[in-house]
């Protein structure tokens, strides 16, 4: 513990030396050599270091500490004013990264949040990450806008002619691993809100988010959901090699334009291959991920072994483009898009994979509109895993046809079989409801290129 004392102390009085002394003062330089110091001595018995808030405390890896205002209030201020609840330092650091790290977190308030870990990316800082240790929808909502950031600024680097930065996607999909683990159901609430004006950005997170939590439920280790996180993130980067008004396009394609959108997977994987540090399965899965189980798709390859990580991004990609909104489709109940998925089990789709898929889901999956015995109609937002015909539902219209505001929360897993349970699903049209504007109204909202239009 007095190891740890020490370092925080350090670390506080480095960001306080920094704006005591100007820059090159043998006071800072030698204040942030001496914390550098004891930060790789606690290297040898820790692989990372974690500082952060959670409900107010400020811990170290796992450890409260105590009277921390008092020891470090220079340091807590700072992480407020730049919205920083995480730091994590990991081996490898140097000088100027620990240096242009203190500078960037006691310098300009403006720069804070999602801009400031952006500027530790573009300053080459690759061993310090700034992490969120918010609970709840704050942090989900947080995550989420991350991702479309991390997307977007993926795909305008593209479009530039220069390579992505793997350090951002990496960053990001861990946030999003970790928000599926510790709260799945809601993470694929989230999915079910759609942008329409910016749909390839707001698509590549859905199916980043479904294929983690199909890579959970199949056992994947975290290493290969990682993996499948950033394929499926990636997984149409590659059609920013292709001409918006093809990929926007409402009427049928002629052959040379389709042509042209089958180049995307390929495209997107030799982006990938360029991207330093990426795992070179993210790369092929991309490529993979529309030839299809029984290899009707494209690109046409000579490889029969798909990966399996390839057919999780296949199926949940189709899936998420069923439930959506698109010019040229209207969105399939998330009831019917299983029932389609099903039907293409052992041709499209790798069967192990469906069945996994539809397992996950459930009989009626999150997202759902419902209607019970009662007459009322309600919005399926959790799984119940003992009885996947009993969820829990949030009851939007109650038996007489009027909307309830708040929506009631009924577990029907704890109701009495002559109460309440689901008699059959609801065209979503027919009552005027999005589940999208249910979920946004449920998490708050999700500014994607400043007002959303639903």
């Amino acid at each position: 513990m007095e190891k740890i004392d020490s370092l925080l102390r350090n670390i506080n009085s480095a960001t306080r030396n920094i704006r005591l002394y100007p820059s090159g003062h043998p006071a800072i330089a030698s204040q942030l050599s001496k914390t550098l110091q004891e930060i790789m001595e606690l290297f040898k018995t820790n692989n990372r270091i974690f500082i952060g808030k959670t409900k107010d405390v400020l811990v170290f890896n796992e450890t409260p500490i105590m009277d921390a205002e008092e020891k470090i209030g220079d340091l807590i201020l700072h992480m407020d004013n730049k919205g920083v609840e995480g730091i994590i330092f990991e081996k490898g650091i140097t000088n100027n990264e620990f240096s242009d790290f203190i500078d960037l977190l006691s310098g300009e308030e403006s720069i804070k949040g999602r801009a400031l870990q952006k500027k530790l990316h573009e300053k080459g800082i690759k061993h310090i990450t700034l992490k969120s240790m918010s609970s709840g929808k704050k942090a989900i909502i947080n995550v989420y806008n991350d991702a479309i950031d991390v997307v977007k600024d993926a795909m305008n680097e593209m479009r530039m002619g220069r390579i992505p930065k793997t350090e951002e996607v990496t960053s990001v999909v861990n946030g999003l691993t970790d928000a599926v683990l510790s709260n799945r159901d809601a993470m694929i609430g989230l999915t079910m809100i759609k942008d329409y004006d910016n749909y390839l950005y707001n698509h590549s997170v859905n199916v980043c988010i479904l294929a983690l939590a199909l890579a959970q439920h199949m056992k994947y280790d975290k290493k290969n959901m990682l993996i499948a996180g950033m394929g499926a993130l990636l997984h149409d980067i590659g059609k920013t090699g292709v001409s918006e008004n093809i990929i926007k396009k409402s009427g049928v394609l002629s052959s040379e334009e389709w042509d042209k959108v089958k180049e995307h997977p390929l495209l997107g994987s030799q982006a990938i291959e360029r991207m330093a540090t990426m795992d070179k399965f993210v790369a092929r899965i991309v490529l993979e991920h529309h030839i299809r189980y029984d290899h009707s798709g494209y690109p046409q390859t000579d490889n029969t072994n798909l990966h399996p990580l390839s057919m999780i991004i296949t199926i949940v990609d189709a899936y998420d483009a069923l439930t959506t909104l698109r010019v040229y489709q209207k969105p399939y109940h998330p009831t019917e898009a299983l029932q389609i998925l099903n039907g293409l089990s052992g041709k499209h789709f790798e069967p192990n994979t469906t069945r996994a898929f539809i397992n996950m889901l459930g009989v009626f999956p999150i997202g759902t509109l419902v209607r019970l015995s009662t007459n009322e109609v309600g919005i399926v937002t959790a799984i119940n895993k003992e009885d996947e015909e009993k969820p829990i539902v949030k009851v939007v219209f109650n038996n007489e046809g009027e909307k309830i505001e708040p929506p009631l929360e009924v577990d029907l897993s704890k109701e009495d079989e002559n109460e309440r349970f689901i008699i059959s699903p609801v065209d979503p049209l027919s009552k005027g409801i999005y589940a999208g504007l249910f979920f946004e109204e449920e998490f708050g909202s999700l500014p994607i290129n400043g007002d959303r239009k639903s």
